[in-house]
């Protein structure tokens, strides 16, 4: 990437390790942000900043305006929000307008990240009422990835990329929840899982994934989907490793299916009567699905190599006992 690269979401949990690659690699780039004050002095030194929300056209324009690149990671990706536009406002009329400014700026390449959940699972949760429909986070996104697709198809290059189940070092928001629960479970506040049957998802450290979204914006082909994910685990297995990484061994309980559904309605009751959602019946039915990822394509096409799921447990444990950034939890060595 010689020419000017445009980032959307670069204060957010990938975002951030995004931005930071390009500017070490001396990448002109400029970010689209509500609030540049959330990026550190010494990287809003090193790049431009537009000033606007994702979702104001004028501000799109703006932003895009003379871009060789265009990565799009701007997305709404809360567990639950009482209006339900609010996903679809961000997730699907925001990825319009961006295209349309792109395609009126003549950018060259496009990066579309999405999630590993508009794929197909590898086997559907034994679910079936309300747990069973899309939760309006996997609708949004997919109605995001067809406006891509279609410009794809009409001759413009674009390529989409799925993260898979993303930690590392970060803000504490609902996208960086694997690493919540690894730090509670260092501090011992991570008590019970749920009895998912010890299907596989796949865990990648976030430095990877934007590593990732580079490559696909020098070497994807246009019109490809490319999943970048890391080691394929149960989370069982996932939070076996955390104990042995990091010597700390906690006795988690397996919560069973009927009672995390029981939980999962309860709440979006409490979210309608002002309270915060942190799960839901859709999200429960996402944890009990059977999502193995393949890398190989983004290998393959791309030259993406993600660390293994040891030593990037291992990096995450380290910056959380360093005191965890933004992180609300101080973790004694």
């Amino acid at each position: 990437m010689s020419g000017l690269t445009v980032v959307t979401g670069a204060t957010g949990f990938i975002g951030g390790h995004l931005v930071r690659q390009l500017v070490a690699d001396g990448v002109h780039t400029r970010v689209l942000v509500r609030r540049p004050e959330s990026l550190s002095a010494a990287l809003r030194a090193r790049v431009e900043v537009v000033r606007g929300d994702v979702r104001d056209a004028g501000t799109l324009v703006a932003a895009v305006r003379g871009a060789e690149t265009v990565l799009h990671l701007a997305a709404c990706a809360r567990a639950w929000a009482r209006d339900p536009a609010e996903f679809t406002a961000v997730n699907v009329h925001t990825v319009e307008r961006l295209l349309e400014s792109a395609h009126a700026a003549g950018v060259s390449r496009l990066v579309h990240v999405s999630t590993m959940l508009t794929l197909p699972p590898g086997r559907p949760a034994p679910l079936d009422g309300l747990a069973a429909r899309p939760t309006p986070y996997e609708e949004s996104k997919r109605a995001g990835e067809r406006l891509v697709e279609s410009y794809a198809a009409a001759g413009r290059h674009a390529v989409i990329v799925h993260p898979t189940r993303v930690y590392g070092s970060g803000p504490c928001n609902d996208a960086n929840a694997v690493t919540r629960v690894i730090a509670l479970y260092l501090r011992g506040r991570f008590r019970v899982r749920l009895d998912d049957g010890d299907v596989l998802a796949s865990y990648v450290h976030a430095a990877d994934v934007a590593d990732g979204i580079r490559r696909a914006a020098r070497a994807g082909r246009s019109g490809a989907h490319y999943v970048l994910g890391g080691e394929n685990l149960s989370f069982r297995a996932f939070l076996d490793l955390v104990g042995e990484v990091s010597g700390v061994r906690r006795k988690v309980v397996a919560l069973p299916r009927a009672a995390a559904l029981a939980a999962g309605y309860a709440a979006l009751l409490w979210g309608r009567l002002g309270g915060d959602v942190a799960i839901t019946p859709g999200w429960v039915r996402v944890f009990l699905e059977h999502r193995p990822a393949d890398v190989e394509p983004a290998r393959s096409d791309l030259g993406y190599a993600p660390r293994s799921a040891r030593a990037g447990v291992a990096e995450t444990v380290a910056w959380l006992r360093g005191g965890g950034g933004t992180w609300p939890w101080q973790l004694a060595a």
